[in-house]
């Protein structure tokens, strides 16, 4: 007999399915995903406080540079070139000199031969010497070595009788000096005058024309042939004694020491013995003390206080250039003397220390350069300073004098 077989259901026997929920559902590769979040995490817990720090350290360096920076633009000093260091010295000069002034006692009356920086005249300027310039000025020397070629414009010549002073008297109305010259001769006759109460002084024979001298040497009352003589320069003359009575003499200070006056300062009016004693190898003329030259404050009182003639001392100052001053201290001041040579026909420019300055010709080969490089504040004159023995300065026996009046009067 057959059995009926009941057929097999498989879908009772299987487990009901679910929806699968969030939770028990994992994606494919889950374990993976989780790993590479806690690795950021960590990265971004490492790296964050880092990133903090560094922003911190970037600004406490940019603040602390800042500070650095101003400080040092603070207290900035300009490197040292030609130009920076020029000015700024000059400025520092300015400074000292201000306050030199500034701190000067007012009531102090300095010596009379102090020289004062306050009262500085160095700066350094540059000019320029012509060639023709070489024949003129109050230094040309003119003897029988030195001819003279008669340069117009100098001297600038005239007349002592119309421009003379009440101190002294003068020969003839055609006696001619050099303007310069006549205008130092009446301050140092007034000043003469005020301090001995004599007037009685003469000046005779100043300048003198090439064909006057040349007469005068073909009689024989001269020994210097025209061109050749140094009263050509108009800065020469000669001085006389007239004693009241109707009788003179010529100048003489060791034979009239009461006349000794003029030969102890003339040399601070810028007057020099032309012709000094024991001098004639040098001048080529007998010693006499009664002709006088001008030449200039400082030229004069540094002859005298040397003992020199012109020629010596022209010798001198050729000796010396602007790096290598001569100096001479005088009671107006300081001077620095050098010489510029002048070769041929061209002019030379040169850089001198002091924008106060005055330039002669010597007739020969160049210039005698003279820079004031301070000044006294008062300018009075020391008579210590500048005063020699009267008898060292213009001595001369008797026969010397008679001589001279027939050599060159």
């Amino acid at each position: 007999m057959s059995t009926n077989k009941t057929p097999i259901s498989h879908a009772a026997d299987e487990t009901p399915k679910t929806p699968e929920s969030a939770e028990t559902r994992r994606p494919k590769g889950g374990s993976h995903a989780r790993k590479r979040k806690l690795r950021l995490d960590r990265i971004a817990v490492i790296v964050v406080p880092l990133l903090l720090i560094i922003v911190l350290i970037g600004t406490l360096c940019l603040h602390s540079c800042k500070e650095n920076g101003g400080l040092n633009n603070s207290a900035k000093v300009p490197m040292a070139t030609p130009e920076t260091s020029a000015d700024a010295k000059s400025e520092e000069e300015s400074s000292q000199k201000e306050d030199a002034k500034s701190t000067k006692p007012e009531d102090s009356e300095p010596d009379a031969v102090q020289t004062t920086t306050e009262a500085s005249t160095a700066e350094s300027t540059k000019i320029t010497l012509s060639a023709d310039g070489v024949k003129k000025g109050n230094l040309i020397l003119i003897n029988q070595d030195h001819g003279y070629t008669f340069p117009d414009g100098d001297p600038d010549l005239v007349g002592v009788h119309q421009n003379s002073n009440d101190s002294y008297s003068v020969s003839d109305m055609d006696v001619q000096l050099d303007q310069e010259t006549l205008e130092h001769l009446n301050d140092m006759m007034a000043a003469f005058e005020e301090e001995t109460g004599n007037r009685n002084l003469q000046v005779f024979s100043g300048y003198r024309t090439k064909e006057d001298q040349q007469e005068r040497y073909d009689n024989g009352s001269s020994g210097f042939r025209g061109g050749y003589t140094d009263y050509h320069s108009g800065r020469t003359f000669n001085i006389k004694i007239n004693f009241g009575d109707g009788t003179s003499d010529y100048y003489n200070a060791t034979k009239y020491p009461e006349y000794s006056w003029i030969s102890e300062h003339a040399a601070e009016y810028g007057f020099i013995v032309r012709f000094p004693k024991e001098k004639d190898s040098y001048t080529g003329e007998e010693g006499r003390s009664y002709t006088f030259r001008y030449v200039g404050t400082p030229h004069a009182q540094y002859m005298q206080e040397h003992n020199l003639c012109l020629e010596e001392y022209l010798e001198l100052v050729q000796e010396h250039t602007a790096e290598d001053p001569l100096e001479i201290k005088t009671a107006d001041g300081t001077y620095d003397v050098f010489y510029v040579s002048v070769g041929g026909t061209n002019d030379v420019s040169v850089t001198i220390p002091s924008s106060d300055y005055s330039a002669s010709g010597d007739n020969m080969s160049g210039y005698v350069v003279t820079c004031q490089m301070t000044k006294t504040d008062d300018g009075e004159s020391s008579s210590d300073s500048s005063k020699s023995d009267s008898s060292e300065a213009a001595s001369d026996s008797d026969s010397e004098e008679s001589s001279s009046s027939d050599t060159d009067e």
